[in-house]
């Protein structure tokens, strides 16, 4: 046979496992939202570990290609060494959770990050006493402890949750959970002012890489409605508002070519007057980050589809000219602002990172 995955499934075992993974993404989306809300972390930290354990189970001892599946735990060669680590420290942290009376859940050493636009829990895994580790009776889950001391113990809980989920796509992306729009359930986190931790498990760690990975990635959203056209050091941009039904919580800039791309790639970029058609609810989202608009109807019935996409002369539909100029500014690193900075505005518009998680 040749093996195109780390693990061949059925078409019959990916629907449920696809569910499985789906109550995954959800548990790490539950979790980033608490952070922002300051609710119980520790519950969302343990129904992150059941649901991530129950694709563990499933693996490897429910499918049909279990032995591919464990065999990765023998060789610890793919996909690393580093992220098996994570799968089994997660299982015995859950064992822990589920046969130990210790109560799992993050360190009460945390911290507070972002700024004026909204804070966030940043917290790290919390030891496992020894006390609670000696009452474990299977010596197979005693011996993962030292996964968990190694890759878990001390580290920000949101990206190992991340790791976990890269490790289930790497075994078979079909069982990756998707909503209708083809996104991650779940994806992506809500952008953090000042935070560029990534929110979105396909993200690349390294920025370069990520920004190529943002215009390669079709932008998130139901659709675009471009406002104006404006030039800034000799590059034509189209902007305007990124759509999520009938709700706007970000604006867009796009060069004209990357339009094009993203309109190849299938990317819905709709043409109407929007201020004419919606109105400014920014007070009924308290978490937004910015201006939110609402469409009085559906947004078919003013906005088409774009034909034209280059004008000879820039435009604007009314005159704010200088606004649209100060969006595109501020994702341009040829305007001043640092790498990690411009990037966390690019991906926050493109990703479509500003809805909050209750919309």
């Amino acid at each position: 046979m040749i093996r195109v995955h780390l693990v061949e499934l059925t078409s019959a075992e990916i629907p449920p496992l696809r569910e499985a993974m789906g109550d995954v993404q959800a548990a790490v989306a539950t979790y980033y939202a608490e952070t922002a809300r300051g609710g119980d972390l520790g519950i969302a930290v343990r129904g992150f570990l059941a649901s991530a354990q129950v694709v563990n189970d499933l693996l490897t001892n429910q499918a049909t290609d279990a032995a591919a599946y464990k065999a990765l735990f023998v060789q610890r060669t793919a996909p690393s060494p580093a992220a098996l680590a994570v799968i089994d420290a997660v299982k015995y942290a859950r064992n822990v959770a589920q046969h130990v009376l210790h109560i799992v859940r993050p360190s009460d050493d945390t911290v507070l990050i972002g700024g004026q636009l909204g804070l966030r829990i940043y917290a790290v895994w919390d030891k496992v006493p020894q006390a609670a580790h000696d009452r474990l009776t299977n010596r197979r889950t005693q011996a993962l402890k030292a996964c968990y001391d190694s890759v878990l113990l001390g580290r920000e809980v949101v990206g190992t949750m991340m790791d976990t989920l890269r490790f289930y796509q790497a075994v078979n992306p079909a069982i990756v959970h998707r909503d209708t729009r083809g996104e991650w359930t779940g994806f992506p986190l809500m952008s953090q002012q000042g935070v560029i931790d990534p929110l979105h498990p396909e993200e690349p760690a390294e920025l370069e890489a990520a920004w190529n990975w943002l215009d390669g990635r079709i932008p998130n959203g139901d659709a675009r409605v471009v406002c104006g056209q404006v030039t800034f050091a000799g590059v034509r941009y189209l902007c305007g508002f990124t759509f999520i039904g009938r709700h706007s919580f970000t604006p867009f800039a796009e060069t004209v070519r990357q339009v094009e791309r993203d309109l190849a790639s299938g990317a819905p970029y709709l043409h109407g007057d929007v201020w004419a058609n919606v109105d400014e609810v920014t007070r009924l989202f308290p978490h937004a980050q910015g201006a939110v608009l609402f469409s009085r109807n559906e947004l078919n019935s003013w906005a088409s589809p774009i034909t034209e996409l280059e004008r000879g002369a820039d435009w604007c539909l009314r005159d704010d000219t200088e606004v649209w100029l100060g969006v595109v500014r501020t994702e341009q690193l040829n305007a001043g602002f640092p790498l990690p900075v411009a990037y966390g505005v690019r991906r926050a518009r493109r990703l479509n990172a500003c809805v909050p998680p209750s919309v």
